[in-house]
């Protein structure tokens, strides 16, 4: 595997800000083949999300990094101890062999569509139709509906017309279990994107009835059998003596 070396030259921008927004990288760490960088995102409005993306200058700071996790994408929140990591030796390949320059650039996040009734920790059922509703976007908008746990894609659905709503079926391979969210996408532009509130997702029957079920046929099972069994039958273990003795 070849070695290379990253020239680590952090710049920062927000576009269309004041003097009151602004990033600060406070550390910047090559663990292996991935790098982190730590940083605050300050805003006198917390109540304020932001895009924030990662170049390299590798293409002139066109287009931001793929390979990345963490406090990095958007809709992510004004606060410190932010971080992001980058697979850079995975996405730069194993021919990579030089200096790299990085871009941390960020802007207001605006939503280009909004979620309606949609609340955080709602509970969506397998197998069933889920009613989506949302208003806002251009009558062109192509949606794309994904599901995800955290930050794992668990399932890609439909494309959509931007009709305002959309029925979903969360299909029975879904594990049941909570922290899962929408992403919701422009087909045509990628950084049109807005994630659902996290809500659970729970099987179409729960198991305990089924459980329980079970558990009585078992019970009254073993009743049968038992009221099978003789009563008051004599211990015949040992053979009965010949008559006179």
């Amino acid at each position: 595997m070849k070695r290379y070396l990253l020239i680590f030259m952090i710049s920062w921008l927000l576009s269309h800000l004041g003097v009151s927004q602004e990033i600060q990288i406070t550390n910047i760490l090559m663990r292996g083949e991935e790098i982190t960088v730590s940083y605050n995102l300050i805003d006198e409005r917390l109540d304020r999300s932001y895009t924030i993306r990662l170049y390299n200058s590798i293409d002139n700071f066109i287009r931001p990094v793929e390979l990345v996790s963490g406090d990095v994408g958007v809709d992510i929140l004004v606060g410190p101890n932010k971080t992001i990591t980058w697979k850079a030796k995975e996405e730069l390949g194993e021919d990579f062999n030089g200096g790299i320059k990085l871009e941390l650039k960020g802007q207001v996040y605006v939503p280009f569509v909004e979620l309606d009734g949609f609340e955080e920790g709602m509970t969506f059922k397998r197998g069933t139709n889920n009613d989506l509703v949302w208003f806002g976007g251009r009558g062109d908008n192509i949606l794309v509906v994904e599901l995800y746990q955290g930050d794992q894609l668990v399932k890609n659905f439909d494309e959509y017309p931007n009709t305002g709503k959309a029925s979903i079926v969360i299909p029975s391979s879904v594990k049941p279990g909570n922290g899962y969210r929408y992403r919701i996408s422009d087909s045509r532009n990628r950084d049109e994107v807005v994630y659902s509130k996290p809500f659970n997702v729970q099987r179409k029957f729960p198991l305990i009835p089924k459980m329980s079920l079970f558990t009585m046929l078992g019970i009254g099972g073993y009743f049968l059998v038992d009221s099978l069994i003789p009563v008051n039958v004599p211990d015949i273990s040992e053979p009965p003596l010949p008559p006179g003795q």
